[in-house]
């Protein structure tokens, strides 16, 4: 297959879905600590809900990413792939991964996942790819598990 180009947007469901992950124990420990201080506070003194501000300036990139998905919804995403290689510009981010690299391609609803093993996630709506696209991208996860066997 010729290499190919994908374009599309993320709607604000399919990027929680895949970038929350690995927020969640940031989450977790922010709301057991904020929990914590607010207990604090209503029990033993208010100067405790001082101690609400420190999950925030701790767990940034969680604000940033809670705010840039309330304000701007979506993401465009851009995927290109070549013979070897999958690139991906999403966010003035560019990654650039290995086909070789990629042990799973399935479907799950609307959207269809690439599973990278540098723990990279693709996430791509099932209307911007041809079947053709999918079964290219799935050759290499087959080639990757005759290997292992």
């Amino acid at each position: 297959m010729s290499p190919f180009r994908l374009t599309y947007t993320l709607s604000r469901r399919q990027r929680l879905a895949v970038e929350i992950m690995p927020w969640l124990p940031a989450v977790a420990a922010s709301l057991g600590f904020m929990v914590g201080a607010a207990f604090l506070a209503t029990t033993a003194s208010v100067w405790f809900l001082f101690l609400l501000l420190i999950p925030p300036l701790v767990y940034r990139g969680l604000v940033v990413f809670l705010f840039d998905l309330i304000v701007r919804g979506g993401r465009r995403v851009e995927v290109f792939v070549d013979e070897t290689h999958l690139e991906i510009v999403s966010g003035g981010e560019r990654r650039k991964l290995t086909l070789g690299g990629m042990f799973q391609v399935f479907r799950s609803g609307d959207t269809w996942t690439a599973l990278h093993l540098d723990g990279s996630v693709l996430t791509i709506p099932a209307h911007a790819i041809t079947s053709e696209q999918i079964e290219y991208l799935k050759s290499f996860t087959r080639r990757a598990a005759a290997m292992r066997t």
